[in-house]
């Protein structure tokens, strides 16, 4: 096992058991009644709930959902096709994965939270919701930071046929996804503050796609004029 992969798992393994003692505490602090909020609306507002049993399942969900990315990043690490490339991309990687790890325990945390304090006033506050906002902002900014420094892979950054054939077009394309990424991210976090209701919500989900859109759009106009795009292998069939 290569040694980012552990260092992957390690830091996944932190963040489940961390998990794990969030739902631990929180489960023997819910209240015994019917409506225990399990999921909130864009202004913060439950808009979904459970009895107790329900809300302990929701709870334990988290910790299972960690392992679940960590096996997955693990094995895409494995089968990846171009492992080189891959390890010289592994500190973004690393970035995707443990970056992942952290947020997921933070909105855990912040859902735990807010599930123990039914019934008091900050309980339908949105201000949880903009923390774990911003929070996803901070990581598409690190995110961004790094992709300009990785190297053609079938699992992570933009996958197009274009930059997956081309090293040229790979290298600007990710160029320009690791500023938009990083444009995104900032702005991201001054909406988590700013907007209310829906776009509260929204925001940072249509910076992401509008940034994957243009980068992908961009990979097809640098593959047309790059000089090391694959032409086909000549075979007939």
């Amino acid at each position: 096992m290569k040694p980012y992969v552990q260092t992957g798992l390690a830091w996944s393994a932190g963040a489940t058991l961390v998990a794990c003692g969030i739902s631990l505490v929180a489960s023997s602090q819910l209240p015994d009644s019917t409506q225990i909020p399990i999921h909130w609306g864009a202004d913060g507002s439950p808009d979904k709930f459970a009895d107790r049993e329900g809300a302990t399942f929701m709870l334990w969900m988290m910790p299972a959902i960690s392992a679940f990315i960590a096996t997955c990043m693990a094995i895409a690490a494995t089968v990846d096709p171009r492992q080189a490339n891959l390890s010289a991309s592994r500190k973004a990687y690393l970035i995707c994965w443990i970056g992942a790890m952290i947020v997921l325990t933070g909105i855990h945390a912040g859902i735990a939270f807010m599930m123990t304090r039914t019934g008091a006033p900050s309980s339908g506050s949105p201000e949880m919701i903009r923390w774990i906002i911003a929070a996803c902002g901070a990581l598409f900014i690190l995110i961004g930071n790094y992709l300009p420094k990785t190297r053609s892979t079938f699992m992570m950054g933009i996958r197009t046929p274009w930059t997956l054939s081309s090293d040229m077009t790979w290298e600007k394309t990710h160029r320009l996804a690791g500023r938009l990424f990083m444009l995104a991210g900032a702005l991201g976090i001054i909406g988590a503050f700013v907007f209310n209701g829906i776009w509260l919500a929204l925001q940072l989900s249509v910076l992401a796609i509008g940034a994957t859109l243009i980068s992908v759009i961009y990979s097809w106009f640098v593959w047309r004029t790059a000089t090391d795009r694959e032409e086909g292998s000549g075979y007939i069939v």
